[in-house]
Parts: C-alpha cells; sequence; structure tokens
C-alpha cells in the first residue's frame, strides 16, 4: 500500500511504521533515548488486553520492510496505540487513518472552512495576535454565537 504523504511523495505502511520506531523512544537507566526494538512492540502490542491484536515479532518484521501490506484492523489498532501511547505529548497523536495515510475527518473540515477567504484573512489575523487577545477575540465569537448564527457567507 503506497500512499501519498500529502507532498507530493508515496508513504508505505512500512515506511510510517519505521518512522514511528524511529521517533518514538524510551529512556534507559543511564538516561539514553533508545528506539523499540520489533520484538519489544510485538510483545507488548500482544499483552495489551485494551485490543484484540496478536503480533509475532517476523509478522511485525513483515509489516517494517514491506513484504506484508495489508495488516488486519485489530493489529492497525494495536500498532497505533503502542505507538500513542509512548510518543512524547507535544507530538500529534498517532491514529490508524495516520498509519494507512487515511485523511482524519477534522483535517477535511479544517480544510473545507479555510477555504473560505475571509476565514483564511481572519484565522492568519488571530495567529499574529498574543494569546490573551486571542482569548478576548473567541469570547466576542461566543457573543455573536448567541444571537444566532447567519443564514448565508457574504
Amino acid at each position: 500500500m503506497v500512499v501519498d504523504d500529502g507532498q507530493g511523495r508515496g508513504r508505505s505502511l512500512a515506511e510510517r511504521l519505521n518512522t514511528l520506531f524511529a521517533i518514538v523512544r524510551w529512556t534507559d537507566a543511564h538516561g539514553r533515548q533508545r528506539e523499540y526494538s520489533t520484538a519489544e512492540v510485538a510483545k507488548a502490542v500482544t499483552a495489551d488486553p485494551s485490543h484484540p491484536a496478536t503480533l509475532s515479532r517476523s509478522y511485525l518484521s513483515m509489516l517494517r520492510n514491506g513484504s506484508h501490506t495489508n495488516p488486519t484492523l485489530s493489529v492497525l489498532e494495536g500498532l497505533a496505540k503502542f505507538f500513542d501511547d509512548h510518543r512524547v505529548p507535544d507530538v500529534p497523536p498517532v491514529t490508524i487513518q495516520w498509519l494507512v495515510a487515511q485523511e482524519d475527518p477534522e483535517d477535511e473540515l479544517l480544510r473545507q472552512r479555510l477555504a473560505s477567504h475571509q476565514v483564511r484573512r481572519i484565522a492568519m489575523r488571530a495567529g499574529e495576535m498574543t494569546p490573551a487577545m486571542r482569548e478576548q477575540l473567541l469570547k466576542m465569537i461566543e457573543i455573536f454565537d448567541q444571537d444566532g448564527h447567519p443564514d448565508a457567507e457574504v
């Protein structure tokens, strides 16, 4: 399965998995950042009772090297959960959609809303504001919302 990464380059499930292995790390007893091994991830995914996935080291290796490209939904759930649970807080969540490069419904909604020139102008102006000013703007918008929504976009 080869998918587009949004920048015109194809990204496979194997490439996405290997990216996760490279960036999601654990700290050893000496304070060094370590990459999870294929065996460690397979064992952790299988041991997690929150989903039905069982995953062998060899099957995960085949997913990572691209020789297997169509895992079950439960395997994707298990992998996404493992890497999401172990990511650093500032990194976006790891989802099944990201693993298989499906668009997140919230991303599509954002894209639709940003299609309006007026919405983009407002967003750009808000991006230049201080957090306190943005909070005031949000309060003003809430007041407008109480008065009702306009029927049509101008």
